[in-house]
């Protein structure tokens, strides 16, 4: 039986996080540590059916797969049971033990599901542990989610705006097309390295003007409506923000400048196409910079905004890209590169 003691300090452990996947790590790290299972994974599914992301536990590492991954038929047929049938928990027969299937959470957007593989059967103990340490993790992050989402959209906050920007940054590749002093070949720069990401700041035109004909109520209802535009042109590893107001931010990965220009003028499109209610049409003014090691993350916020003005100055429900402002000797870049910037 395990002590008391160290059940609170696992506890503890994982709801000091205030990062979603953090808190994953730190759940299965704990579950694999006191049921002593031969590896632990937590599967998120959107509504689509798609796999979002795929953490698992094993040999005291967490791997964490947020491509596409495939999963056993068997396994899929399970979440959907379960699914269908409302159940929280489900015991599957494997050919070296047991897995023992919980939902961990679900919301509008996905279903969470934790996967415990053990040799064999879970005791009573141990299942009575697991139940409490799974009702604590799902109050919790229910209350994490909450926090860090806009009420009105259910789009991430500004405030979790303001952490993940910084976080994301530094988690950015090297621009190895600038370093002078890069000395790897092409050959060897990975897939994941040549990755761009462009910053995407969108807002509403004459938002002022909707909310002083029609009130604010239906000014919400605008707002809603174009979450929902936005869940259904980006995909789910396209992080989503309402940046304040009328006003949210995309971080979007796409593999060259042409391809951004073709998802967000599609999303354009559709907006100013989209049938609101109450509103005879809506458009939207977009402004965007490539999201880069290179220069400060402030700084492309800074960046992304001045295209956004471009884009309502020059006549509203348009796309401008800094880059091409700075080509043609409208804007310019700061001097102060990313790297040189220290925060305190």
């Amino acid at each position: 039986m395990y002590q008391p003691n160290t059940i609170i300090d696992h506890i503890a452990n994982f709801t000091s996080q205030r990062d979603t996947e953090l808190l994953a790590f730190s759940l299965l790290k704990s579950v694999s540590n006191m049921m002593n299972c031969s590896s632990t994974k937590i599967i998120t599914i959107n509504k689509k059916g798609d796999i979002r992301s795929h953490i698992s536990f094993e040999n005291n590492h967490c791997v964490v797969n947020k491509t596409s991954v495939e999963i056993g038929g068997v396994l899929r047929r399970t979440f959907e049971h379960m699914n269908e049938s409302s159940l929280e928990a489900f015991t599957l027969k494997t050919k070296t033990g047991y897995s023992i299937i919980r939902l961990l959470h679900h919301d509008r957007k996905s279903e969470q599901f934790l996967i415990i593989n053990l040799q064999g059967q879970m005791g009573k103990d141990h299942a009575y542990i697991l139940s409490g340490i799974l009702s604590i993790y799902s109050n919790f992050i229910t209350l994490l989610n909450e926090s860090q989402t806009d009420e009105l959209t259910g789009l991430a906050n500004r405030k979790t705006f303001d952490s993940a920007i910084s976080s994301i940054f530094n988690a950015l590749p090297h621009d190895y097309d600038n370093v002078e002093n890069e000395r790897r070949t092409q050959n060897e720069i990975t897939a994941q390295e040549r990755r761009k990401f462009w910053l995407v700041m969108i807002d509403i035109d004459d938002f002022k003007r909707v909310n002083d004909k029609f009130g604010h109520l239906y000014g919400d209802e605008i707002l809603i409506h174009l979450a929902q535009i936005i869940r259904s042109n980006f995909r789910d590893e396209d992080l989503q923000f309402r940046f304040g107001g009328e006003e949210f931010v995309i971080l979007l990965s796409a593999e060259n400048q042409m391809r951004c220009i073709q998802i967000i003028e599609r999303f354009r499109r559709n907006v100013e196409e989209y049938q609101f209610p109450n509103v005879d049409k809506v458009t939207v003014s977009i402004g965007v910079v490539e999201f880069k090691k290179g220069t400060f993350h402030v700084t492309s916020i800074d960046y992304a905004d001045q295209a956004l003005y471009k884009s309502k100055k020059s006549g509203k429900n348009q796309v401008t890209f800094f880059e091409d402002m700075v080509s043609q000797g409208i804007a310019k870049k700061s001097d102060i590169p990313g790297g040189d910037v220290d925060l305190f």
